[in-house]
């Protein structure tokens, strides 16, 4: 009697049949991205501040430019510092006929600047140019800016939910009907979404979103992975999340185009609706039907799997059993994974790194708005950064396998977080400093022109200079991004950039 995998391998274990089938999943994944990662562009807050009745009325007769308006409308944001508040105003009737165009503040407590302040009461003015978002359409704004970010968690609580929940009836009803399933559902919850009259509802929608989104790409993915056999999975998984990636560096562009919210989310929803075609595209997973006794239906399948290939399925595998014991196929359970206590320790294990591995990524890409730079190529490098990290992923599993990589991710990244969060940017920068002096002196030396060259003169010149040299132009770019949002310190940084750039052809100036 042959198992599953000796049928796989006569037919094809990875032929053209089923790379065709990988494509297609691999188009909902860049799909999920914009799901997932979308947020960024659709909750995206401008600049505002308090609007002040009648104020408008009083620029436009004064002729005040914005500056003017804000200086005598709007107290100074938190600890004095030189930005305006967002959250609060002066407390003063700007209708009043005792308004001055010189000097409109005197006329209040005969002069004095301590002030009344309020709350906006009015609403706020949101900065000329911005485009509409969740933020200011539903003025998710000051003491109303945990609204906003409920709505990523109700998301969020979806994934988690709909994943326990999809993942166990895809056993029981099969990965692609599940999947087409949620697809159908995360499909008109998108569209919904899109035309949400209030608050409430964007939350509703959203959930429902995040039910059966992270799901059905789940089914998918279990689908590809029962459709090849096992030594060409792992390439399948991490080309799966290269998928991703993709997706991420494409929203950018899309929400360039389209930076209305409503717009934006109709764009990166119609898809769904093109991947419910995938009902006459993609198979039900032979495997699945095997462990559900339904033979006469794989076999029809695999004989398509075999065409594909240009290969025959042979008439000896009549029978074809999961596995060489043919033991019975349990119903799944939860309880599976908690029944002994090595079962036990790793998937208490796994879950703790899954959900440490979200936390942190979600923190990071999630607020990628607040950074201060531009929005569309900060979550473009979010993205691109990403591929290289899947690539030596997956050079080094093939070479040290799965525990050692992963744990080494974990600390790498934690410590990363740690030092970026802990370590005042002025400490960086004497430890960078203090690292120049480990660099070769270069004054009125040449550089060397052979590999013996290179091994022979160590300390006396330096060594491949066009590679240091673009490294770090490459890290003055990074400071110079980073020291943008800093002007008053950037003076010391400039310098030590330019020094670094030339300490390796000629003296610091």
């Amino acid at each position: 009697m042959a198992t599953f995998d000796d049928v796989l391998v006569s037919i094809g274990g990875f032929g053209q049949y089923q790379k065709k089938i990988f494509f297609l999943v691999y188009l909902t994944s860049v799909v999920v991205s914009h799901v997932y990662i979308g947020f960024v562009f659709l909750g995206v807050t401008p600049d505002h501040w308090c609007r002040s009745p009648g104020v408008t009325e009083l620029r436009n007769k004064c002729n005040w430019s914005l500056e003017q308006e804000k200086n005598y409308t709007l107290p100074l944001g938190r600890s004095g510092s030189s930005s305006y508040s967002q959250c609060e105003r002066y407390d003063i009737d700007w209708n009043s006929s005792s308004v001055s165009c010189e000097n409109p503040l005197l006329f209040v407590q005969n002069g004095s600047w301590d002030l009344p302040r309020t709350a906006c009461q009015d609403g706020w003015v949101f900065e000329n140019g911005s485009s509409s978002s969740i933020a200011t359409e539903f003025n998710l704004v000051c003491a109303n800016a945990w609204k906003l970010d409920l709505t990523q968690a109700c998301l969020n609580l979806g994934f988690m939910v709909g994943t326990m929940i999809l993942g166990y009836t895809a056993d029981i009803f099969g990965r692609k009907r599940c999947f087409l399933f949620a697809t159908f559902v995360t499909s008109v919850s998108g569209l919904l979404l899109a035309f949400s009259p209030s608050y409430i509802w964007l939350v509703i929608f959203r959930t429902l979103q995040g039910l059966f989104t992270r799901g059905g790409w789940l089914c998918a993915n279990v689908l590809i992975t029962e459709l090849t056999v096992s030594e060409y999975r792992r390439r399948a998984g991490i080309a799966n999340q290269l998928s991703f990636s993709f997706g991420i560096m494409l929203l950018p562009a899309i929400a360039y185009l389209l930076p209305a919210w409503r717009n934006l989310q109709l764009m990166i929803t119609i898809p769904n609706f093109l991947f419910l075609s995938y009902y006459w595209l993609i198979p039900e997973s032979p495997r699945w039907l095997i462990s559900q006794k339904k033979d006469v239906e794989a076999l029809k399948i695999l004989r398509q799997v075999a065409k594909g290939n240009g290969n025959i399925l042979s008439m000896k595998f009549k029978t074809i059993t999961i596995e060489k014991n043919d033991e019975k196929v349990n119903c799944p359970s939860v309880m599976e994974l908690v029944r002994t206590p090595q079962m036990r320790k790793h998937t208490f294990i796994l879950m703790m790194n899954w959900f440490t591995s979200g936390l942190v990524y979600q923190g990071l890409v999630m607020h990628l708005g607040n950074l201060g730079g531009n929005i569309y190529l900060d979550v473009f490098i979010s993205g691109a950064v990403e591929i290289p990290a899947s690539i030596i992923i997956f050079l080094v599993i093939e070479q040290l396998g799965r525990r050692l990589p992963f744990a080494a991710g974990g600390l790498l990244s934690g410590g990363s977080c740690l030092v970026a969060a802990f370590v005042p940017e002025r400490v960086i920068g004497l430890i960078a400093g203090s690292l120049v002096l480990f660099l070769p002196e270069t004054k009125g030396l040449t550089l060397p022109h052979t590999i013996e060259d290179v091994e022979n003169i160590r300390w006396q010149q330096p060594i491949l200079h066009n590679v240091s040299v673009t490294c770090c132009m490459q890290n003055d770019v990074e400071v110079r991004r980073i020291e943008d949002k800093l002007p008053a310190r950037g003076s010391t940084y400039n310098r030590n950039s330019q020094c670094q750039r030339h300490c390796f052809s000629e003296d610091c100036p």
